[in-house]
C-alpha cells in the first residue's frame, strides 16, 4: 500500500493498479459527536481496507460532500451535488492519467446520492477505468436498527472506538427517532424533525461494539471490492472475445 505520505517516485515505483478514495462529510452529529464524524470514520475504515488490498494507493479522505440536509446546524458545510460529481470525476480522471484502472469510492455519508449516477457515467464513458462504490454499512440491510440513521448507536460506537477523546457522552441527548421516515432528510432537512440533530440511540453505543463494527465493515468492504473487480474483469474479458 502507498498513500499521500509517500513521494511521487515511491508511488511510481509501486505502480498501483487500484486507488481508494474515502469520502466523508463535515456536518452536525448532535451534541455528543464532532462535526468531522463521517470524515473520521471514512479515513479510519479506508486505512484498514487498503492494508488488505494488493498494491493500493490510499488517498486522504475528502472531508466535504452533500450535507445540506443538516444546514440548520452550525458548523455544517456542504457542496452542491453537481460540485461533488465534478470533484469525483476530476479525481478519477487524474488517477486514470497515471495508469490506475480501478477506483474504489468508500462513502461514509448517506446523503451523497449523486455519487451513484456519477460513477455510472464515468464507467460507461471511459474505457479502461472502473469505479465502484462501498459504504461502512454495506451488506447489513435488514440487520441493523432502521431508526438508527444519524449520530445514533452505529456512529457513536464507531466514534467511541476510533476517536474516544472527541466523544462527549455527558452532552448526549436522549435517544430519539422521529415519527417520519428517512425521506424527510430530503423533504424538510433533519432539523425540522429532530431539533437536536439526533436520529437514533447513542445510549446503546459502546467502544467494544465500535471495534467490532469497524472490523466487520472492513472485512465486508475488502470482500466486496475483490469480488466486484474480479467479476468486472471476467465480464470485460468475455466481451472482448
Amino acid at each position: 500500500m502507498v498513500n499521500w505520505e509517500d513521494t511521487f517516485d515511491e508511488i511510481a515505483q509501486a505502480s498501483p493498479e487500484m486507488a481508494l478514495l474515502p469520502i466523508g462529510a463535515i456536518e452536525q452529529h448532535s451534541y455528543h459527536l464532532p462535526v468531522a464524524t463521517d470524515y473520521l470514520i471514512a479515513q479510519a475504515l479506508a486505512e484498514r481496507v487498503a492494508k488488505e488490498l494488493d498494491n493500493c494507493y490510499l488517498l486522504p479522505a475528502l472531508p466535504f460532500s452533500c450535507s445540506r440536509e443538516h444546514c440548520d446546524f452550525y458548523g455544517t458545510v456542504w457542496l452542491r451535488p453537481s460540485t461533488l460529481a465534478a470533484v469525483v470525476e476530476d479525481l478519477t480522471r487524474s488517477l486514470h492519467h497515471h495508469g490506475i484502472s480501478k477506483v474504489v469510492l468508500l462513502v461514509a455519508h448517506g446523503g451523497n446520492w449523486i455519487i451513484k449516477p456519477t460513477l455510472r457515467e464515468i464507467n460507461l464513458d471511459r474505457r479502461g477505468l472502473h469505479v465502484i462504490l462501498t459504504t461502512p454499512d454495506a451488506g447489513t440491510a435488514g440487520q441493523g436498527e432502521s431508526a438508527d440513521l444519524h449520530a445514533g448507536r452505529f456512529e457513536t460506537s464507531l466514534s467511541m472506538h476510533i476517536h474516544p477523546h472527541l466523544v462527549k457522552m455527558d452532552r448526549a441527548r436522549p435517544d430519539f427517532s422521529p415519527a417520519q421516515g428517512r425521506e424527510f432528510f430530503d423533504y424538510t432537512g433533519i432539523g425540522a424533525v429532530s431539533p437536536t440533530g439526533l436520529w437514533g440511540a447513542p445510549s446503546k453505543a459502546s467502544a467494544e461494539e465500535g471495534e467490532r463494527l469497524l472490523r466487520e465493515a472492513a472485512a465486508r468492504a475488502v470482500a466486496y471490492i475483490k469480488h466486484t473487480f474480479a467479476e468486472i474483469d471476467r465480464l470485460e474479458s468475455e466481451r472482448q472475445r
